[in-house]
């Protein structure tokens, strides 16, 4: 008994076995049901994984699966012979074809310049006077009159920058500023917004001679004579020569933009330099971009590849028997079976029917791999619609992986419901857990009552037994 009741020991041994109680107890009630819920919550961690990567082949299954304008496979390029000259881009509603273009002329912004003046000097003053001024601007059919105020003292560069800060606040189709050919000299440019004859220039005075003291008399706007060095006028006498000409398959074509989207259907066309007479039209063949197609497929397949290792990682038991997650899982099994079954079925509605037609495999651990590049290559620039056919058709490939994955990643589909069992499942382990938990206390309490008995007893048997030795000694 000393053993257990050592009064000599700092710590209470009473303490000492309660402890060693709950610990036994713990280990034997408790531990097993947190097992159980750390296995199902690492389930629970994967199941999100796996519904991930089926998120992500149902994405790719169902933007295979667009048809038309939409089809991931009606990608087209087009591929220029001089791109100094022009670029184009291709749409997929283009047509695969050849085309000779030649650049006559460019597209230019409509610009006027003002005669040049000292900076410092007033002649513009001088000839114009003080007070307001107003000039009118017509442009794309919209007529504008701006108001400019000039006061006394004020230097021909005062007054040129009034105009283009008036014109500029005013007018929303133009541009004006004050350009210094030298350090001492400037000059008012005023220039469209955008190319074209449409948005060609006509200016005039209408009260006072503020455009004609700048260079800008009513001849030269109206008859569009040419600016030189020094005097005031148009940049391009000819309106004409502010549009795009350009010479597509024989056929003359204007434009008022370098940017051409309505010539050739589903091709945007960007000039960039005019050419000369004699010079090579530029060829544009309009192809199926073949790197792009065969890109899309590849990441099919890596979408696809992902899943298939992740279902093989997570349901495999190793040969010292080690065991996945999901090892021996029905769920799991049978939705690589189900995948494999529609990856791997003829598609009937097409021709070729199976991706072995088109270079790709599927490997023995159920992920595939395009074995023949220059056969799948092959079928995508003879004619993309084969491949198209192969995944986006009615029974196509990715339609049917679409509709299959579908109820799986949907919200409140097999994945949520099975993960929603799990938390249920993990919320009753927890209410279990804090059962036992009170349980192994309440009898903890109850331990330690009754060792508190016995240890008063045994406290009380030590004194009479001291009491009885002492009254022995006293006889003797």
């Amino acid at each position: 008994m000393s053993f257990f009741f050592n009064t000599n020991n700092n710590i209470n041994p009473i303490d000492n076995l309660i402890q060693l109680f709950k610990q036994s107890e713990t280990s034997k009630l408790v531990k097993p049901v947190e097992a159980q819920k750390s296995s199902i919550q690492t389930k629970n961690s994967t199941l999100l994984d796996l519904k991930l990567k089926l998120s992500a082949l149902y994405q790719v299954a169902k933007d295979l699966s667009a048809v038309g304008v939409n089809s991931k496979f009606q990608v087209k390029s087009a591929v220029v012979s001089n791109p100094d000259v022009l670029n184009a881009t291709a749409q997929s509603s283009a047509i695969v074809s050849n085309h000779t273009i030649f650049v006559q002329q460019l597209a230019k912004e409509d610009t006027i310049l003002s005669s040049r003046f000292s900076i410092s000097g007033n002649e513009i003053l001088n000839a114009t006077g003080e007070g307001i001024k107003t000039i009118r601007l017509i442009i794309n059919g919209v007529s504008t009159d701006v108001n400019v105020s000039i006061s006394a003292g004020d230097t021909n560069n005062a007054i040129l920058n009034k105009i283009a800060s008036a014109i500029n606040s005013t007018v929303g189709d133009v541009n004006a500023t004050v350009v210094n050919p030298t350090s001492s000299t400037a000059r008012l440019v005023i220039k469209s917004k955008n190319t074209g004859s449409q948005y060609a220039i006509s200016m005039s005075d209408v009260y006072g001679n503020l455009l004609a003291s700048i260079g800008l008399d009513s001849n030269t706007l109206s008859n569009r004579l040419s600016s030189t060095e020094t005097n005031g006028g148009y940049l391009y006498t000819d309106a004409n020569l502010l549009d795009a000409k350009i010479i597509v398959d024989g056929i003359n074509i204007t434009r008022s933009s370098n940017k051409i989207s309505d010539v050739i259907p589903g091709v945007t066309i960007e000039l960039r330099k005019a050419q000369s007479p004699g010079d090579t039209p530029v060829s544009v063949t309009i192809q199926t971009d073949i790197s792009q197609v065969k890109g899309t497929v590849e990441s099919f397949i890596k979408a696809y590849n992902d899943l298939i290792k992740f279902i093989n990682d997570e349901t495999k038991t190793t040969t010292e028997g080690n065991r996945a997650t999901f090892s021996g899982d029905q769920m799991l099994m049978k939705l690589k079976m189900e995948l494999r079954l529609r990856i791997s079925s003829g598609v009937s509605s097409a021709n070729p029917s199976f991706l072995s037609d088109v270079g790709i495999k599927i490997n023995p651990n159920g992920t595939l791999v395009i074995f023949d590049v220059s056969k799948l290559e092959k079928t995508i620039a003879d004619d993309v619609s084969k491949i198209e056919s192969l995944f986006n058709s009615s029974d196509g490939i990715a339609v049917r992986l679409k509709d299959f994955v579908n109820p799986f990643v949907q919200v409140g589909g097999v994945i949520d419901k099975r993960i929603d069992f799990g938390k249920e499942q993990i919320k009753r382990l927890e209410e279990r857990i804090k059962s036992l938990n009170e349980l192994i206390d309440e009898r903890a309490e109850n331990l330690r009552r009754q060792f508190a008995q016995l240890q008063s007893l045994y406290f009380a048997f030590t004194r009479q037994q001291a009491l009885i030795q002492q009254m022995t000694s006293i006889l003797q």
